[in-house]
């Protein structure tokens, strides 16, 4: 039985060297890196000439090292005959840190830097690098793994415009579009003023619905169109989406025509939602006059059936290209309704 327990005893603190090797390396690393930013950021202020790609590469090189370093950061303690010492609390092996200290006072030390190479890195067009930069900037005050060490809370302002510049290089790279979504998400909710940020967020919202809707999976665009308008209950526009979305999943209008209705009552503006239930009315009108049971009809009786439809397609069709003269659909139709109803 001793001989087992020294065994594993000598097989755990043999891991624990491992790791600590493992977190002396990553360390040095990350800290030379970090010095690598630091002598080209003094060239910078000094108004030399500084490698941009190097301060770069550099400080975000030294955080990745620092955060990997951090996991392997432990050392377990142990008593003076060699037995693990145990936490009453938690009755587990006690471990203590060796690095962890240091590098998150580096880390929140360098917490501008990141919205400096964010920066740079925006004005050379590598917006992946800036991407990196100015999340790790908004998000370092909220870092639970620094405790006691992170920055000062950014203000609200701030956090939302930091955002707002994370889902531009998201929207310049054509790159990761649910963080673009989620990034004009959030700074739209903060009250970013751009009224660009907006638009941006219902661009994406429709990108990423698209793209559930092109792999048929109805489901995560339910899911996801849910969680828009759980975040959004005011707008039309992620209502008026939920209704083409049940519509496509059932393909029957009739699921869907509620949603299409409530969406112009919530933005009498919006052009697709009045263009949606002018062409709900108009189906209506088509259908029946091609009914089987209606082909014997004459045309007096047959427009007793379908002009009621008609009449209440015109409104939303004409409010429909009023609103978007480009939408050709809604100008066929409704000059197939005029035609209908003799005008």
């Amino acid at each position: 039985m001793k001989k087992l327990f020294f065994t594993v005893l000598c097989t755990s603190l043999a891991f624990a060297g491992f790791a600590q090797n493992d977190a002396k390396t990553l360390f040095e690393s990350g800290k030379a890196k970090m010095s690598k930013y630091d002598a080209e950021m003094v060239k910078q202020q000094t108004r030399q000439q500084f490698d941009s790609a190097l301060m770069c590469e550099s400080l975000l090189g030294g955080y990745a090292d620092f955060c990997d370093a951090l996991k392997l950061d432990t050392v377990p303690e142990t008593e003076k005959n060699g037995t693990p010492k145990i936490d009453k609390k938690t009755g587990k092996q006690k471990v203590k840190t060796k690095y962890s200290k240091e590098i998150v006072g580096l880390i929140s030390g360098h917490h501008n830097d990141y919205s400096n190479i964010g920066d740079i890195a925006y004005s050379r067009a590598d917006y992946a690098t800036a991407i990196k930069a100015w999340s790790i900037y908004k998000d370092l005050p909220k870092a639970q793994f620094l405790g006691s060490a992170r920055p000062a809370a950014l203000a609200d302002s701030t956090y939302a415009k930091y955002c707002y510049y994370v889902g531009v290089c998201c929207y310049f790279s054509k790159t990761e579009n649910m963080k673009a979504y989620e990034s004009f998400a959030t700074a739209v909710k903060m009250g970013y003023p751009d009224k660009v940020a907006y638009d941006l967020l219902k661009q994406y919202f429709q990108m990423i619905a698209i793209e559930y809707l092109d792999k048929k999976d109805y489901d995560g665009c339910e899911s996801f169109v849910n969680n828009a308008i759980a975040e959004f209950p005011t707008e039309a526009y992620f209502v008026m989406f939920k209704g083409v979305i049940i519509e496509t999943k059932t393909n029957d209008i009739e699921q869907a025509i509620e949603l299409y209705k409530k969406s112009v009552e919530m933005d009498p503006t919006l052009a697709q939602g009045y263009f949606h239930v002018g062409r709900y009315y108009n189906n209506k009108a088509v259908n029946t006059m091609n009914a089987d049971e209606n082909k014997n009809l004459t045309d007096e009786e047959l427009s007793k059936l379908v002009n009621p439809y008609c009449e209440q397609a015109l409104p939303y069709l004409k409010k429909a290209v009023e609103l978007d003269e480009t939408n050709a659909e809604a100008k066929r139709q409704l000059q197939w309704i005029e035609y209908r109803l003799g005008m």
